[in-house]
């Protein structure tokens, strides 16, 4: 028997492996029935799932083609109701319908139900033609055929939910994506049910820069041009700080919090190539839109060190927001660096400096005393004090 079993799953794993199509293999399932048991008259796969629709089509019937998923005649046997509603235990029927307890030779039908966590999935359903009967040898065939179908339905829908969970996922990463920091939607794409956003210390260099002048401007302009120019500006930057390895984590009406992750030399340079790359874009569309709107200068401050990176959260009256930043002194020093800086200056903290002087030329600003900051502090610049000059004077 076992010998016999052996050869009928090769045959019938050769016959398999000619089709990707899922409503072909379970036919191909089916009709191995009735090649494999000759006595039988029928041999029906009814598939119940109700989601079937979504991972595969409607199986043909083996006997009449244009009737579909056995539906017209099997669904509303006593035969595959009273097994579906027995869970995972095969049915056996005698002739005249009773059932069987022994499985004895002289079998008239033989109902195996595959089930799915406690739900029904799918009927293996083998009728006898009225000359003959079923025994024990061709229930374990059956069976053998019902787990072989049983796989292959399981996995068709276990494919099709994580594709949905995917979609599901890529939606919300569609729709989110303009909001959210690249930070935490690679984190969300590595694992969506369960992301990783505990904190930790980790080195960076953090980029603020802002609008001067954002309060004159407001007070001087309509709310859609304010709206324009914000957009116009700050959509230019956001390829420069991605493309330098930036990740914006906030955005406050005026200006940007930008995070350049990884070692400290690459994100020093990294973020001191993106501010000098935005401030040659400003120069760029202040002259583009010279005879429409106000000329626009940027502000930038820029300090590198170790900082405490995730996700924080905030509790109030509303409810509970979660943002994901960097926070310490390092972000602290960084803001207070920006707020120095006029005229469209980019200054920048000693650990910075450190790390670019080699490629980038800087302009010393000397001691500086920051709030809350205990030391003064030595400062450069990425811009000479001439060009500031003029344009403090245009």
């Amino acid at each position: 028997m076992y010998k016999e079993r052996f050869e009928n799953i090769f045959r019938l794993a050769k016959k398999l492996t000619s089709s990707l199509d899922i409503g072909d293999v379970l036919e191909i399932i089916r009709d191995e029935a009735k090649n494999s048991i000759p006595q039988l008259r029928e041999a029906c796969l009814l598939v119940v799932d109700p989601q079937a629709e979504h991972y595969t089509r409607p199986l043909h019937c083996a006997v009449e083609k244009k009737r579909i998923n056995c539906q017209l005649c099997k669904r509303g046997r006593l035969t595959v109701a009273g097994a579906l509603d027995k869970g995972a235990s095969t049915m056996c029927y005698l002739p005249g319908g009773s059932t069987a307890v022994v499985v004895p030779q002289g079998l008239s039908e033989i109902v195996v139900p595959i089930y799915l966590e406690g739900k029904p999935l799918a009927v293996l359903d083998a009728i006898s033609k009225p000359e003959s009967t079923l025994g024990k040898k061709d229930l374990i065939v059956l069976q053998d055929l019902a787990e072989l179908a049983s796989n292959v339905i399981k996995n068709a829908k276990g494919h099709w939910k994580i594709a949905q969970a995917k979609m599901t996922v890529d939606s919300m990463l569609k729709h989110l994506r303009p909001f959210v920091p690249a930070t935490v939607q690679r984190i969300v794409e590595r694992n969506p049910g369960a992301p990783e956003f505990e904190k930790r210390d980790i080195e960076v260099t953090v980029l603020f820069l802002d609008i001067a002048g954002y309060t004159r401007i407001s007070e001087t302009q309509t709310r859609g041009k304010v709206n324009f120019i914000i957009e116009k500006y700050f959509s230019a930057f956001l390829d420069i700080l991605y493309s330098r390895g930036g990740d914006i984590n906030e955005t406050a009406g005026d200006g940007l919090m930008v995070i350049f992750q990884g070692d400290v030399e690459t994100s020093s340079i990294g973020a001191a190539r993106g501010a000098l790359e935005i401030r040659k874009k400003t120069d760029e569309i202040n002259e583009e839109l010279k005879s429409r709107f106000p000329k626009v200068e940027i502000n930038m401050g820029i300090n590198s060190g170790v900082a405490s990176v995730g996700m924080t959260k905030f509790e109030g009256s509303t409810g509970t927001r979660m943002t994901f930043t960097a926070t310490g002194p390092v972000t602290n020093l960084a803001a207070r660096i920006a707020a120095a800086a006029q005229n469209g200056d980019i200054l920048i903290g000693p650990e910075t400096a450190k790390h670019v002087k080699e490629r980038i030329q800087l302009f010393e600003r000397g001691l500086m005393e920051f709030k809350n900051v205990s030391e003064p502090i030595e400062i450069f610049s990425l811009v000479r004090s001439e060009e500031l000059e003029m344009k403090g004077q245009c």
